[in-house]
C-alpha cells in the first residue's frame, strides 16, 4: 500500500496545479487515468497503473485514480475480471480527500466506511451490471450530480451531493463479485468507437439495438384493477434515498439489488384530500426481509438532502418537521399488487390493497401541505407510479364515519361486541358509512357551541390533550392516555386497538 517519494511529488505537483473546467473541454489533453499507488490491503496495481486486482476475499479493495478528475471528464473503466463466489459487486464514486493522506488508514469498505466520513461519495452498482468486459462510464457535472452508463447506455443519475468546488478523484471498491477493473484511455475509447461507427451496416446495426432494448427493458406488468381508469400524472420527486434509481420520466423507482434500505422517493408535489394515490409493485426480492413503508410529511423533499435520510423510517420521527409512517404497509406486498392510498377531508389515510376492503392506516393534519413517501425496503424492489385519480374502481368502496362521538373504553368497532357498533350501512355506491353509538348525554348536532366533541373519551371530564403513537388518534386526555397505555387500557388504542408507542401531549393556541 505504499508509495514511492517520486510518485508522491508527482501527485502533489498535479493537485496544486489542477484547475477545474465547468465543461469537457480539454480533457481530450489530460494524461490518462490510471490508479494511485495508495490503495487497499488485497489490491494489486499491474499493466502500468491500468489494472487494479483484489487478490484475496472481497473486501479491502479501495482504489483511487492517481491524479484528480475534472467536471464532467469521463471515467472509463473496463470489468476485467469477475466471480460468482461472492455477493455485491464494484463501488464508486468520489473522494475530495488527496488518496496520499490515506497511506496507512484504509478501511475495509467504500461504503460506509469512506462515505460517513466528509468528503467521499460513493456507492454500490446493481449486481447484473458487473459483468466481465462490461464498459461502465461515470462523471460528475457541475451541479454535482453523477452520471453513469453502461456499455454506452445511459442510466441516467447515480447519485448527487458530490462537492465539485474542490478537486476529485475518482474511488472504487473492488468489492465482493468483482475482482479486478481495468481504467481505460479516454482517447483509445473514442477512436474504438469511431471506428467501429465508420462503416456502418444497418444489417448489423438494428439486430444490435434491438438485442439492448430486449435485455435492459422489461415489459410493464398490466393494470388490473384499474383498468378503464384516467390518471392524473404524478411523479416521484428528484430527492431520493442513497440507494434508489428513478427512471427518465420519474414514473418508476428501483433499489439497488445489493441492499435493503435506504429506498426512499418521494411524490413531486403534496398530495390532495380525496385524491387517490395508486402505486404498483413491479420486483420484490424474496432473500430479504420487511417490506415497504409509507408515510406522509410537511417537509418539502427539496429541501432534504437524500444522504440524510436514515436507515429506518421511524427515525424521520426525530426530524423537527411533521413526520407520520408506517412499515410494511401492505403486508409483504407481491409482483403486481395495486396499493392505494387516499388522504380523506377528516385527516384518515385510508389504504387499498387490489380489490380488498379499505382500511385506515394513519390519521393526519389534514391542513398542512403533505407529501407522500415510500421506503422501499427489503423484499420491495421496484415500484410504477401510476399516478393519481378520483375514480374508485368497481367493487372498491371508501371507509368514513359519520361520527365518532365519545367513545367508551369498551367501545371497539367490531360487529360480533354488544354495544360497541350501531350500524354498517352501504351506500348504492359501495360506500360504507360506519355509525357509533352517541354516550347519554353528548351531542351529536353540530352546534359549534357544544364542546362535548372535545371531552376524553374515558373520563368525561377533561379535554382531550393528546395524541396517542403510532396510530395519530386524538380522544383522550392526557392522564386518561397515559394510563390507557400503561395500565388498564391494555396498551391498546380505544378507538382502533392499535398498540400504543407512545403517548404526546398537545397544545392548542
Amino acid at each position: 500500500m505504499g508509495a514511492t517519494t517520486s510518485s508522491s511529488l508527482s501527485t502533489s505537483r498535479m493537485s496544486s496545479s489542477y484547475s477545474r473546467s465547468p465543461s469537457n473541454q480539454g480533457t481530450n489533453n489530460l494524461p490518462p487515468l490510471l490508479f494511485h499507488s495508495v490503495h487497499g490491503e488485497n489490491i494489486r496495481v499491474s499493466r502500468d497503473g491500468a489494472v487494479a486486482r483484489r487478490t484475496e476475499s472481497f473486501c479491502k479493495g479501495i482504489a483511487f485514480s492517481s491524479r484528480p478528475v475534472q467536471v464532467n471528464e469521463r471515467v472509463i473503466l473496463k470489468f476485467a475480471e469477475t466471480s460468482s463466489s461472492w455477493s455485491g459487486a464494484l463501488r464508486f464514486g468520489f473522494t475530495a480527500n488527496d488518496p496520499s493522506n490515506f497511506r496507512s488508514a484504509l478501511p475495509k469498505y467504500a461504503c460506509p466506511d469512506l462515505t460517513n466520513k466528509p468528503g467521499n461519495w460513493a456507492k454500490a452498482l446493481g449486481e447484473r451490471f458487473a459483468r466481465r468486459d462490461t464498459v461502465l462510464i461515470y462523471f460528475v457535472d457541475d451541479n454535482g450530480d453523477v452520471h453513469f452508463s453502461i456499455n454506452g447506455e445511459e442510466k441516467g443519475i447515480f447519485f448527487s451531493g458530490v462537492n465539485v468546488s474542490t478537486p476529485l478523484w475518482a474511488l472504487l471498491d473492488v468489492y465482493g463479485n468483482t475482482v479486478a477493473m481495468e481504467l481505460v484511455d479516454s482517447r483509445q475509447h473514442l477512436n474504438n468507437t469511431r471506428r467501429q461507427q465508420s462503416t456502418p451496416d444497418i444489417d448489423s446495426i438494428i439486430p444490435a439495438l434491438s438485442a439492448i432494448t430486449l435485455e435492459t427493458s422489461e415489459p410493464e406488468l398490466p393494470v388490473r384493477f384499474y383498468r378503464g381508469i384516467t390518471f392524473s400524472q404524478l411523479q416521484f420527486h428528484r430527492t431520493k434515498g442513497c440507494n434508489i434509481n428513478l427512471s427518465n420520466d420519474r414514473m418508476v423507482a428501483e433499489r439497488n439489488d445489493s441492499h435493503y434500505c435506504y429506498g426512499y422517493v418521494f411524490t413531486s408535489r403534496p398530495l390532495r384530500a380525496g385524491e387517490r394515490l395508486v402505486i404498483q409493485v413491479t420486483k420484490t426480492e424474496q432473500m430479504y426481509v420487511g417490506a415497504m413503508a409509507f408515510g406522509l410529511t410537511s417537509c418539502d423533499p427539496a429541501t432534504v438532502n437524500g444522504a440524510d435520510l436514515p436507515e429506518d423510517a421511524d427515525s424521520l420521527l426525530d426530524r423537527p418537521e411533521y413526520w407520520v409512517v408506517k412499515k410494511d404497509v401492505a403486508n409483504s406486498p407481491q409482483l403486481g399488487d395495486e396499493l392505494t392510498f387516499l388522504i380523506t377531508n377528516s385527516g384518515e389515510v385510508q389504504f387499498v390493497k387490489n380489490r380488498q376492503p379499505p382500511t385506515t392506516v394513519m390519521h393526519v393534519d389534514h391542513t398542512l401541505n403533505l407529501w407522500a413517501f415510500f421506503d422501499l425496503y427489503g423484499n420491495t424492489t421496484r415500484v410504477r407510479l401510476l399516478g393519481t385519480t378520483t375514480e374508485s374502481p368497481a367493487g372498491q368502496g371508501s371507509l368514513t364515519r359519520r361520527s365518532l362521538g365519545n367513545i367508551p373504553l369498551s367501545t371497539s368497532v367490531d360487529s360480533g361486541m354488544s354495544g360497541g357498533l350501531n350500524e354498517i350501512d352501504k351506500s348504492p355506491t359501495g360506500s360504507l358509512t360506519v355509525r357509533l353509538p352517541t354516550p347519554e348525554g353528548s351531542s351529536t348536532s353540530g352546534d359549534p357551541s357544544d364542546n362535548s366533541g372535545n371531552e376524553c373519551a374515558i373520563c368525561y371530564e377533561r379535554q382531550i390533550d393528546s395524541v396517542l403513537y403510532t396510530c395519530g388518534h386524538m380522544c383522550m386526555c392526557f392522564e386518561c392516555a397515559v394510563q390507557q397505555w400503561r395500565g388498564q387500557g391494555d396498551g391498546q388504542c380505544p378507538i382502533c386497538r392499535a398498540p400504543i408507542r407512545d403517548v404526546i401531549r398537545i397544545y392548542k393556541s
